[in-house]
């Protein structure tokens, strides 16, 4: 797995950051809203919780991550919001629960990261209930964030961010069909550019979603396992 990650704290309390995970929350509401509460979640690749912790609002939720820096910061956070959410630090390739355990998992912007993808994939849906729901959210290499990442990678070698491996739609189909997923549908959200200035980012965002509906950054696959596993 890339690794340099472990500043991600910082970057999600910044603007773009917030107003990052304020819309991939609402896109996640908006998928969830008529799923069961109350069951066991998984929020694989958690960072420092940011996910998690609006999951575990309505599920038993756990999160993993492969840093143990950030699985301390994930602690910390949940403990000053008085919430009880077990973080474990462990590699998506092997992780310590028993198979179909989870009814839900999310999964975003990390499998982008991983350098044995379709292994954590298939580890994923091993740990995933018959039934149950993987949301994969992945960077778009159609849109400005994958343009940006294309034209900055040569000179950002050092930023994990570039380093990445983004996805297209037709990438996320050819990943479910080989893990023996069924892939419900694909979900589309970010269209603003990777700029630190939230003004500048609303604007660009309005435009983006008026000319630019079929370049969002972000795919989020909606996936379920079969009730007889493929």
């Amino acid at each position: 797995m890339i690794t340099g990650f472990e500043s991600i704290d910082s970057w999600y309390e910044g603007p773009l950051g917030r107003l990052y995970l304020q819309r991939v929350i609402e896109k996640l509401n908006g998928l969830l809203n008529n799923k069961e509460k109350d069951v066991y979640a998984l929020d694989a690749g958690c960072g420092a919780g940011h996910y998690t912790l609006h999951l575990a609002q309505s599920y038993k939720t756990i999160g993993v991550d492969k840093s143990e820096i950030l699985i301390s910061k994930a602690t910390k956070k949940s403990n000053s919001q008085g919430r009880r959410v077990n973080f474990l630090a462990a590699d998506l390739s092997s992780l310590p629960f028993r198979s179909n355990f989870f009814k839900l998992i999310i999964c975003l912007n990390v499998i982008e990261f991983v350098s044995g993808r379709e292994r954590a994939i298939r580890e994923l849906k091993r740990v995933l209930a018959p039934d149950g729901v993987l949301l994969l959210g992945v960077c778009n290499k159609n849109s400005i964030w994958g343009l940006i990442k294309k034209i900055a990678k040569s000179f950002r070698k050092k930023d994990p961010f570039f380093k990445g491996y983004f996805f297209s739609r037709s990438d996320l189909i050819d990943l479910a069909n080989q893990a023996g997923l069924e892939l419900e549908q694909i979900r589309e959200e970010i269209y603003f550019p990777p700029i630190n200035n939230k003004r500048l980012a609303l604007f660009s965002e309005k435009i983006g979603r008026k000319y630019l509906k079929r370049f969002p950054g972000l795919l989020i696959a909606y996936l379920k396992k079969p009730m007889v596993s493929k």
